[in-house]
């Protein structure tokens, strides 16, 4: 075998089996005529769309990785379906800018949204998979579950790395597009053990921070007292 080193940028030197390069890929739209039918195209040639996946051409869509979209099966196969729908039946159904993505590593790495603080109000929640029972059972204790949390503890985005993150990654993408809460997402009732708990787990770390709040304090106290004072009165 030969002796294969990558010398990284850093200086860094490396030695490895074997070498992927992601070189990227291109549409091959040269040659198909598309400027004579009003078909507007990037500087790399892909093929511009709007949200409903309709191209400069009013009687022509586009989907997949002809277009501008990331270049996901997943999300080829949801624009065809919304360009077909709205080519055929006439409406104008827009694509979600909600994309979920997996790199199939060991282990998975998964993220919809951001993947870390975008401004002023965003804030973090993370749990290590390292306190997950089921990690812990199965000898699987590196990676988290991640929350991107913006104002009113909207969930905005995510990261999940782990095994079988992908999986786990359906839940946070609904979250997300429906514009849920951590207050939400703890409010479900996850089944035990399974890798998803991390997930669940930074929901109820985020929304239960609100408890710490000055005035949330002074409420429950309130709470409390007023509570207290009905049941005295109905023992006697």
């Amino acid at each position: 075998m030969a002796d294969v080193r990558v010398h990284a940028s850093d200086g860094s030197l490396h030695p490895a089996d074997v070498i992927l390069v992601a070189a990227g890929r291109n549409p091959r739209t040269e040659g198909l005529g598309l400027e004579k039918v009003g078909v507007d195209l990037d500087g790399h040639g892909s093929v511009i769309v709007d949200a409903a996946m309709r191209t400069s051409a009013p009687t022509v869509w586009a989907a997949g990785d002809v277009t501008q979209h990331p270049h996901f099966t997943h999300v080829a196969g949801f624009h065809a379906s919304t360009a077909a729908s709205n080519a055929v039946l006439g409406v104008r159904r827009a694509v979600p800018g909600t994309i979920p993505r997996v790199t199939y590593t060991s282990p998975e790495v998964a993220a919809v949204g951001p993947t870390t603080a975008v401004g002023r109000g965003t804030r973090i929640s993370t749990v290590r998979h390292a306190e997950s029972d089921r990690a812990i059972t199965e000898g699987q204790e590196p990676g988290f579950s991640r929350l991107v949390i913006g104002r009113g503890g909207r969930i905005l985005g995510g990261t999940i790395v782990g095994p079988r993150a992908g999986e786990s990654l359906g839940e946070l993408t609904l979250a997300v597009r429906q514009k849920l809460t951590t207050r939400d997402l703890a409010g479900v009732i996850h089944a035990y053990p399974t890798y998803n708990d991390s997930l669940w787990n930074a929901a109820i770390q985020d929304a239960g921070a609100t408890l710490d709040k000055a005035w949330v304090k002074a409420v429950m106290s309130g709470l409390v007292r007023f509570t207290r004072r009905r049941v005295d009165r109905a023992s006697r």
